[in-house]
């Protein structure tokens, strides 16, 4: 949704959700992309087999029973989660909640500068922002890390776990191709309870990125399920609506209040022209990062 690209999402406190899916190279040379035919010659009868083809073998599941059994609370039909989220790159602690009830999912992410956020209602994702009032319809789901390392289904390794006393830990490691990303899952020693977890991103030549999140709530219930409804977006404004004309005047005119310059804009590959086909995605994260070198917004 945000997850914002260094490695997505860990640059802006407001965005913490990692895909893994998306930290990988997606890049393949052009003799890779050729079509291959799969229509197979014809077989003569005498070099037909009986011998039955040899079947696919099972991927070995490498993860852990404490952590399988989180990633079942998120998989069921419903669930609440709350956690607090601090990273070494700034102060901002950002509280997180997050709420299922069927095909219906919310999460916000709350800051000392503003809420954001996703709502996928069944029929649409609506993407939100209550720093600069607006949201899009065109939106995307995130998992949580806890999902993305399950389905990624991560190796273990034990090269960062730190349990304190009453905890045990189970670690699981992503190798990209110019990247590692370690993850800590923590659990309440007595009943194999999440207690917290981290994500630790290396990458050669800078120092490392180590988000921490302290696991508030996680219950198989929703309390008030009218967090599910869309009627938020009419106090907001529609992003996806504008023209490209209108979509510059937003944007520069939200710059301007956050004291946002032209020069800051030049020096993240862009221009006021470039606001014309901005994304949602990518203006909310321009704004939480420049804003905060900025300092508060200007009082209109």
């Amino acid at each position: 949704m945000y997850h914002i690209n260094k490695i997505p999402a860990m640059l802006i406190a407001a965005l913490m959700c990692l895909s893994l899916a998306s930290c990988k190279s997606k890049t393949a040379s052009s003799e890779e992309q050729k079509p291959k035919s799969t229509v197979k010659p014809p077989v003569a009868a005498q070099e037909s087999s009986s011998e039955p083809e040899p079947q696919p073998q099972e991927q070995e599941d490498h993860i852990g029973q404490k952590l399988r059994a989180v990633y079942d609370n998120f998989k069921s039909d419903k669930y609440s989660f709350k956690c607090t989220l601090l990273s070494n790159e700034n102060d901002d602690k950002v509280q997180i909640e997050r709420y299922k009830s069927g095909s219906k999912l919310y999460q916000s992410q709350q800051t000392d500068k503003g809420k954001r956020g996703f709502l996928a209602d069944g029929e649409k994702v609506y993407e939100f922002d209550y720093l600069t009032y607006s949201y899009t319809d065109e939106g995307k789901v995130l998992p949580d890390i806890i999902e993305s390392v399950v389905d990624e289904n991560l190796v273990q390794s034990s090269s960062h776990i730190d349990a304190k006393k009453g905890e045990t830990a189970e670690e699981y490691t992503y190798m990209g191709d110019t990247f590692i990303t370690v993850y800590d899952f923590y659990f309440n020693e007595k009943d194999d309870s999440l207690v917290r977890y981290t994500a630790t991103y290396s990458v050669e030549g800078n120092d490392d990125v180590i988000e921490s999140r302290t696991v508030d709530e996680l219950t198989s219930s929703v309390g008030d399920e009218s967090v599910f409804e869309a009627s938020f977006v009419t106090t907001l404004t529609n992003f996806s609506a504008f023209s490209q004309a209108d979509r510059k005047t937003y944007c520069s005119d939200i710059c301007t209040r956050f004291g946002i310059t032209e020069q800051m804009l030049v020096s993240n590959g862009m221009t006021s022209e470039s606001f014309r086909k901005i994304g949602y995605s990518d203006f909310l994260g321009l704004v939480y990062r420049y804003s905060s070198e900025s300092g508060a917004a200007k009082k209109q």
